[in-house]
């Protein structure tokens, strides 16, 4: 259940290891969608213990974590860490607003000239957390992704703008293609699979929130398929998930606008992985059909991958949602309040 509207929240920055008062609003939003986790901070500027303008103008590099509490039990939960990108004085106004992301951010920001030789996705994951001070939580794979065949080349150096992908992008695609997650929470690396909690679903009540809302998407039919094409420059073969045998279709192949599959491409997969791959794009696009958003007090035991119950509705949409973004704010003059954006489990 979340926490009573009436509990008053505490909220905490540290600037490099160091306590910053004067905290006015805070937006925080967790995502569970290959991309960084980010906060916005505003303070208010003056003599200590503030930051005055001479503190905030001199920073080249600042590490920030951001915790709340209830006042009344005063357990502090770390809401998120991270580098600052981008610092807005304003002097007249006497406040100084701050942006940053996780540190994801160290792997999205760095590009590399490497090729990982005969190296799992797990393997491969953990090198580069490690590359940039992160500590791997990384569930092992088995099957090689670097090697891509006997002659020398490696297929995640191959593509036109292979040397034009950054670090996150790499880990990423090596997820998707294991239909695991990857995100990072405080200095871990999480490389896991996308499987539901083992956990009971969270039930959400209409009590419980201020405002409800589902969006259903008519153009995606709820069979809707995908379909997969790829070229193996090792076997000098075509791939198509429509046909059975594994081999392409024939290119006079029409669909018509009721059975059209989603088309994607991919570079060198076997018979079986362009098979795979179709199944999670279908997964994934049956679950963009319906679109839950909501907005309530803050409650931190939801977040990006918890599974929720809606079953008041008296409909087909009384069914288990799957979180994929929270977004946390907080004010000093209105309170605090969170949206959740959720899609079918």
């Amino acid at each position: 259940m979340p926490a009573s509207p009436f509990d008053r929240l505490e909220i905490n920055a540290t600037v490099n290891g160091s306590l910053v008062k004067g905290l006015l609003q805070a937006s925080i939003a967790h995502t569970n969608c290959f991309s960084s986790d980010s906060y916005a901070l505003t303070f208010a500027m003056g003599p200590p213990p503030l930051g005055d303008i001479s503190f905030w103008s001199s920073l080249s590099s600042a590490y920030v974590e951001v915790s709340s509490a209830n006042a009344s039990d005063q357990t502090w939960q770390s809401l998120i860490s991270g580098m600052v990108d981008m610092v807005h004085i304003d002097p007249i106004r006497g406040i100084i607003s701050i942006e940053g992301r996780d540190l994801s951010s160290v792997l999205i920001d760095s590009y590399r000239q490497q090729d990982f030789v005969n190296q799992t996705a797990s393997e491969v994951a953990s090198t580069l957390a490690s590359y940039h001070g992160l500590t791997p939580a990384v569930a092992a794979t088995t099957s090689n992704v670097g090697r891509y065949y006997g002659d020398g080349y490696t297929r995640l150096s191959l593509g036109q703008f292979s040397r034009l992908r950054s670090d996150w992008d790499l880990v990423v695609q090596l997820a998707r293609e294991n239909a695991f997650d990857v995100f990072v929470q405080g200095n871990t690396l999480f490389f896991q699979p996308a499987t539901s909690s083992a956990n009971l679903p969270v039930h959400i009540a209409f009590g419980d929130v201020k405002t409800i809302r589902f969006e259903q998407t008519l153009s995606i039919a709820s069979n809707a398929t995908a379909r997969v094409q790829s070229w193996n420059s090792q076997i000098m073969a075509s791939y198509d998930s429509n046909s059975p045998s594994g081999n392409a279709l024939p290119t006079q192949t029409t669909f018509t606008a009721t059975n059209q599959p989603y088309l994607f491409s991919a570079s060198n997969f076997t018979s079986q992985q362009v098979t795979d791959t179709a199944g999670r794009y279908a997964t994934e696009l049956g679950r963009l059909g319906v679109v839950l958003h909501a907005e309530m007090p803050w409650d931190l035991a939801l977040s990006p991958r918890t599974i929720i119950l809606i079953d008041e509705t008296r409909s087909i949409l009384d069914t288990t949602y799957k979180i994929e973004s929270v977004e946390r704010h907080f004010s000093t003059t209105s309170g605090s309040s969170q949206t959740i954006r959720a899609v079918v489990a």
